[in-house]
């Protein structure tokens, strides 16, 4: 690999905190915590690191990547020194490297504008995110590098943070045995696909067979309503269901809470629904997307409990993971994919008619394998910090 720097730029200057930098339009006493993003990466070292102001200590031969953090969709914007600005116009070999991993959504036409009203040249920007599809593309002049962040951050998580919870394998065959409920459903955050989806277990009876949370924390009602009454809720249940779906949204639809909520961040990590899993079969997983191929850490929570899961949504979501080394368990639910009511209603329908004893022996007998094979390549793989720099000099080329 050819002689390459990392040079962040606003950086604040508090040498006995983790290192952060500015974020734009935001109070200049918060930024984005750079360890947060980066350190979990294996192979991760700041050996090559330096400010943009001290760039005048590298080679000039070398390449240097002026990394900067964006969050898509809900900005595009970032600030940029004059330094840095004018290292990206003048030096051939100096590129700005966007890192925007907390979403699969990603803005390339407002992003592009944004990039030349500010004179940054597009040629020169390259955009690390979690969007599958935008992975080798260059879109609107800027490149794109898909990266496998939150399975990154999560193993990190898991293996650190205290109060995330793992199962311990010896535990699991006697969890499965004494489980009161053939599943958990957390459904935090209400979105389109958590709504049909809900409306499902409401319809097909199934409340009482598992542990489901929703709508937390509870919006006001006339977002709420929007939401439901919108495009993305409706176009998955049937037309003749609409009217239904009315009645019973607003009756037997409200806030479940299975435990309580730390803050409304993006990751929401404590002991509350360690008894959850513990008491329960498997997993629906309503990711934090249901249309885009997005993985996150809501999925990665079944395999540390030791769950099969089914992820609510795309099915190439199940495919990616499949493409990890994880086995998926489509076979046990009855269904390839679950990607509206309909298809909610008769995986539903088949989980219902499995008589729970059976259930329990048949995940015992022929699933338990798969469940700690799962686990052990969670904790085993590693997503290389070097990957993702070589990633970055092919799109340099493109």
């Amino acid at each position: 690999m050819q002689k390459h720097y990392f040079l962040l730029d606003n950086v604040h200057n508090w040498p006995h905190s983790g290192l952060s930098v500015m974020k734009a339009d935001t109070d200049p006493n918060y930024g984005v915590p750079v360890d947060n993003m980066l350190s979990h990466f294996e192979e991760f070292s700041y050996s090559n690191f330096y400010n943009t102001n001290k760039a005048f200590l590298l080679e000039r031969s070398a390449f240097k990547f002026i990394l900067n953090f964006v969050h898509m969709p809900q900005s595009v914007k970032f600030p940029m020194s004059v330094e840095a600005k004018k290292l990206v116009q003048e030096d051939p070999r100096c590129f700005l490297i966007l890192m925007s991993c907390l979403e699969s959504m990603i803005q390339p036409l407002e992003l592009s504008k944004y990039c030349a009203k500010h004179k940054i040249p597009l040629n020169k920007v390259i955009v690390l995110c979690s969007n599958v599809q935008a992975h080798g593309q260059t879109i609107n002049g800027i490149k794109y590098v898909c990266i496998n962040f939150w399975e990154s951050i999560s193993r990190f998580h898991h293996q650190l943070l205290p109060d995330t919870f793992v199962t311990k394998i010896e535990d699991r065959e006697s969890q499965i045995l004494n489980a009161s409920k053939k599943f958990i459903c957390l459904n935090r955050n209400v979105k389109p696909h958590r709504i049909w989806f809900m409306y499902a277990l409401v319809k097909a009876g199934m409340l009482d067979a598992g542990h489901i949370s929703y709508h937390l924390p509870k919006i006001d009602k006339d977002n709420y309503e929007m939401l439901c009454n919108g495009h993305w809720v409706l176009k998955r249940i049937p037309v003749n269901l609409h009217k239904d779906f009315a009645v019973v949204n607003k009756k037997q639809m409200f806030p479940r809470m299975l435990d309580r909520l730390d803050s409304e961040a993006i990751i929401q990590y404590h002991n509350g629904p360690v008894k959850f899993y513990q008491d329960s079969l498997f997993s629906f997983v309503t990711e934090s997307e249901s249309t885009a191929n997005f993985i996150t850490e809501k999925t990665y929570k079944a395999i540390v409990n030791l769950h099969p899961f089914f992820i609510i949504g795309n099915p190439d979501q199940h495919a990616l993971l499949r493409a990890r080394g994880y086995e998926t368990f489509e076979g046990l639910f009855g269904t390839r994919q679950v990607t509206n009511y309909e298809e909610a209603i008769e995986m539903l329908d088949h989980v219902d008619r499995l008589d729970m004893n059976v259930l329990k022996q048949t995940l015992i007998k022929n699933y338990l394998d798969k469940l700690i094979h799962n686990y052990n390549n969670f904790f085993k793989r590693k997503v290389s910090w070097q990957t993702i720099v070589q990633e970055i000099f092919d799109a340099t080329k493109r």
